[in-house]
């Protein structure tokens, strides 16, 4: 496999066709992400990996050196597979030593939204007392990147300052401890729009945070002119982004991958 360097990625867009996920627009836009393809010139498959997804293109049944060794590409613990072709999750499960199960998504339409101002900022102002929204600065993508609740929502970027300047995020904290307990922030970023990563500390989930903070993230992204959007891993994701103003795409399928490291 070849790992291919920017002045390749305008080349390798054919084999990702049908793949409705910015992560993928960030990676050819020359965001975020790494490719790996098995030739270069006229690759016939290949694997965009960007955090904890994976993306995958081209000719499936020929995949076996990929899919043989999956975990030598794959940093971390595991990845979400995403495809258009569902020849690939049968490829998948054929490997054991990935530990592959096949997992439904619920997806959410990509397009321009035009949401509820009113609605967000009252959905943003009710919070409970004790915590406040704040705008993600080097001090909070500290604490997160430190914690596996919250490592997504910056673990695309290659440090503090390449995420503040590339991206942004909005957060729920403690006003007694500064203590980051939500967030909404853009897990990658293209030309335009970015990806949502949503999540709360387990031991704060319940109180509304959830809503409160994606509420104003999705208030900053109208406001910087951005597309933001959003895919749900469960149905609390969806019900979040429904309530919100996204529409529903349907379920779809992916596979998850895990490697004993």
């Amino acid at each position: 496999m070849i790992c291919a360097d920017k002045t390749d990625r305008s080349k390798l867009a054919f084999l990702f066709k049908g793949i409705q996920d910015s992560m993928v627009i960030a990676y050819l836009q020359g965001y975020n992400g790494t490719c790996y393809v098995d030739r270069l010139p006229d690759p016939t498959y290949g694997i965009i990996v960007s955090g904890e997804y994976s993306f995958y293109g081209g000719n499936a049944k020929s995949a076996g050196p990929l899919l043989e060794n999956l975990g030598d590409y794959i940093t971390g613990s595991g990845s979400t597979a995403i495809y258009a072709d569902h020849a690939w999750c049968d490829e998948l499960l054929k490997y054991p030593q990935n530990n592959p199960v096949e997992v439904p998504r619920h997806g959410i339409v990509q397009k321009d939204y035009d949401f509820d101002t009113e609605m967000l900022t009252a959905f943003a102002a009710d919070i409970p007392d004790g915590f406040e929204i704040r705008d993600f600065d080097e001090e909070l993508y500290n604490q997160a990147i430190q914690e596996e609740w919250s490592v997504e929502f910056v673990e695309g970027f290659e440090s503090a300052g390449d995420f503040l300047t590339k991206g942004f995020g909005k957060a729920i904290v403690e006003k007694s401890t500064g203590k980051l307990v939500a967030g909404a922030a853009t897990q990658t970023v293209y030309d335009g729009g970015g990806e949502t990563q949503l999540a709360t500390h387990p031991d704060y989930r319940g109180f509304g945070l959830a809503v409160a903070v994606s509420s104003a993230f999705l208030l900053e992204g109208q406001k910087r002119g951005l597309r933001i959007c959003w895919d749900a891993a469960n149905l609390t994701s969806k019900h979040i982004a429904l309530k919100l103003g996204y529409e529903d795409a349907g379920v779809y399928s992916t596979v998850h991958v895990s490697f004993d490291r």
